[in-house]
């Protein structure tokens, strides 16, 4: 590990106020368990075994095979077929979601920096990146370009290739780490493993690493790795992505899982309440739309947002 690396947590407590032009992210969580429907009508879904499951999955592959139904088409059938078995999803899943709140998120990045830096670095990727465990443990050094400020994920769910922007303050924490390494894993395990690459971290790994910082700085939420890709989802969402541009950040394959998070996004109805509750700001707009019309109303909206935007961003740097 290269000796800069001792640097990330002070560094990281300098920066990590002014995330994105605001104090932090904000939320996301689990889903709630969902009560799905068994092949049979009559079972609950702790009954479904195993085993049950092996055959049924038997049972469908033998007639994709027979009838030479390809990935693509795949999709619409079993589409079609869970319409017309009458399957929904759950409604208890949509806006079940817990979500770290901004003091909490804190703390969390303060402990796993306090721990050493090297773990503080690896969580704040996880977080930021919105990445998946599984795709965490599979970064590799070649993955991450510095210049471009962009991390590749070459495995993603379903074996999708996907970029995802950084920011210039990870980039330059991961510059630090990376050191004159030009290869290999861009987070290597600690501990001898076994295997062709036995150095690799795991996923369930880093799970264990996110309870146990979690746990140590004081939250009481069940906190896991997909919790923080919630998180990093619900923020952007918040400071104005546009839903498609975060579907290709998360690599989410349909739009509908995506709009889970701007379903249950707290931060985009409080500044959507702002905007229609602020007696000054209404009536500072109003005076323009009278003295100037409707065009430099709406401009001058617009510059009192970004205005705001930038008073929160100094606050918290």
């Amino acid at each position: 590990m290269p000796g800069g690396v001792g640097e990330l947590s002070t560094i990281s407590r300098v920066e990590s106020c002014g995330r994105f032009g605001a104090p932090a992210w904000a939320y996301y969580g689990p889903y709630r368990a969902s009560s799905a429907i068994g092949l049979h009508s009559g079972y609950d879904q702790a009954n479904w075994s195993m085993a049950s499951v092996k055959r049924a999955a038997a049972a469908v592959a033998a007639i994709l095979v027979r009838e030479g139904v390809d990935y693509a088409q795949s999709k619409a059938v079993f589409k079609a077929a869970r319409e017309k078995a009458g399957l929904r999803a759950s409604p208890e899943r949509r806006g079940g979601v817990d979500r770290l709140t901004v003091e909490e998120e804190l703390r969390f990045l303060d402990q796993a920096y306090a721990q050493d830096g090297r773990t503080g670095l690896m969580l704040q990727t996880l977080l930021e990146t919105g990445a998946r465990a599984s795709e965490l443990v599979q970064l590799r050094i070649e993955d991450v370009s510095l210049v471009e400020r962009v991390i590749t994920i070459q495995h993603g769910k379903g074996d999708k290739r996907r970029e995802v922007p950084i920011r210039r303050d990870l980039a330059q924490l991961l510059q630090l780490h990376i050191g004159t390494r030009r290869a290999g894993p861009l987070f290597a395990s600690r501990q001898q493993g076994s295997g062709p690459m036995p150095h690799v971290l795991t996923r369930q790994r880093v799970g264990q690493m996110v309870r146990d910082v979690a746990g140590a700085a004081g939250i009481s939420k069940r906190v896991y790795p997909h919790l923080l890709r919630h998180t990093v989802a619900t923020r952007l969402l918040a400071l104005g992505m546009d839903i498609t541009d975060l579907q290709r950040f998360l690599g989410h394959e349909s739009i509908t899982t995506t709009r889970l998070y701007a379903e249950t996004t707290a931060a985009t109805l409080q500044r959507s309440f702002d905007r229609i509750t602020d007696p000054a700001a209404h009536a500072l707009i109003a005076g323009i739309r009278q003295r100037r019309g409707g065009d430099a109303a709406l401009i001058a909206a617009d510059l009192l947002a970004r205005r705001r935007a930038e008073r929160v961003s100094t606050a918290g740097a």
